[in-house]
C-alpha cells in the first residue's frame, strides 16, 4: 500500500509516528480503508473535514448509502455521521474505514464492543481489529455454554443474525508429531527446514548430509506425503512427521 503524498501535503500518520505536532494547514494526507482493512491514500484540505467530506475524498458519491467509522490508534472505531466534523490536527485521527451499507453491526472482541460497517467479517479482518500477529493468532466466536469455534481468516462470518456475537483471540496451539516426539507450534504451516529442526536441533544441510521429511494424518489439502526441501506444509492437530538423513561422507 503506497502512502507517499506529493510535497506540500501534510502525512498525518508521518507526522504522528514522528512524534511532532500536526500542521494547522491543509491540505493533509490520510488514510481510508475498506471492510478488508485494506487501505488507501486520500488528500482533504479542510483542517476540520464533515463526514460527508472524508467520503468524497474516498471517492464515494453517494454518501447516504455509506457508512464512515474513525479508527483509533487502539483500533477501535467511532462512526462519523455525514454532517459530524473530526479535527484532523488530533492526534490519532489518521485513518478512516468507509462501508457501503445503511446500519452497523455491533461485535464484541476482546472485551471491545465494536461497530461495525458490514454485513459480514473474516477472520483475518477480525485479528486485525484486535491488533495480534496474523500468523501465530487464531480468533474464536465465544458460544456461551457450547463449545467455542474457531473463525478461519477467509471465513466470512455473517453478524445479522439477532444478538452481540463475541470474539476473541488468542495463541494458536498445534501438536504435531516429529520422530514419534510431540512439538506445540503457533502456525498453520510447517516449512522443510522448521521440521527438520525440530526432528535434529543442530541439523545443517551440506553436500554430504540430506535429509529426508514424510508425513502422513495431514488435513484434506495435504494428507500424506513427501515435504521437500525449500517446500512447506499446512498442517493440524496430530500430524505426523519422520525426518531421516543421510550422510554420504
Amino acid at each position: 500500500m503506497a502512502k507517499d503524498f506529493e510535497d506540500g501535503v501534510e502525512d498525518v500518520l508521518q507526522a504522528l509516528s514522528a512524534g511532532r505536532e500536526v500542521r494547522g494547514h491543509g491540505p493533509y494526507g490520510v488514510l481510508i480503508g475498506d471492510e478488508r482493512l485494506e487501505f488507501r491514500p486520500a488528500v482533504i484540505a479542510d483542517p476540520v473535514p464533515t463526514g460527508r467530506q472524508v467520503l468524497q475524498a474516498a471517492g464515494v458519491r453517494d454518501t447516504l448509502e455509506h457508512l464512515l467509522f474513525l479508527v483509533s490508534q487502539g483500533g477501535l472505531l467511532q462512526e462519523l455521521g455525514p454532517g459530524q466534523t473530526v479535527d484532523l490536527r488530533s492526534a490519532g485521527i489518521e485513518r478512516f474505514l468507509v462501508f457501503r451499507n445503511d446500519r452497523s453491526f455491533r461485535l464484541e472482541l476482546n472485551d471491545h464492543v465494536i461497530e461495525w460497517g458490514a454485513t459480514r467479517i473474516s477472520g483475518l479482518t477480525l485479528k486485525k481489529l484486535a491488533g495480534v500477529d496474523l500468523a501465530t493468532f487464531a480468533v474464536w466466536l465465544d458460544t456461551r455454554g457450547g463449545k467455542d469455534r474457531q473463525i478461519g481468516d477467509a471465513e466470512l462470518f455473517d453478524l445479522s443474525a439477532p444478538g452481540v456475537e463475541r470474539f476473541y483471540t488468542a495463541l494458536r496451539t498445534i501438536t504435531v508429531k516429529v520422530n514419534t516426539r510431540p512439538h506445540q507450534v503457533h502456525t498453520e504451516t510447517l516449512t522443510f527446514d522448521q521440521v527438520v529442526k525440530l526432528a535434529f536441533a543442530d541439523a545443517a544441510t551440506s553436500d554430504t548430509r540430506v535429509y529426508t521429511v514424510t508425513f502422513k494424518r495431514g488435513p484434506a489439502s495435504n494428507p500424506e506425503g513427501t515435504l521437500v526441501e525449500g517446500g512447506s506444509a499446512t498442517i493440524k492437530d496430530g500430524m505426523l512427521f519422520n525426518v531421516t538423513f543421510t550422510d554420504k561422507s
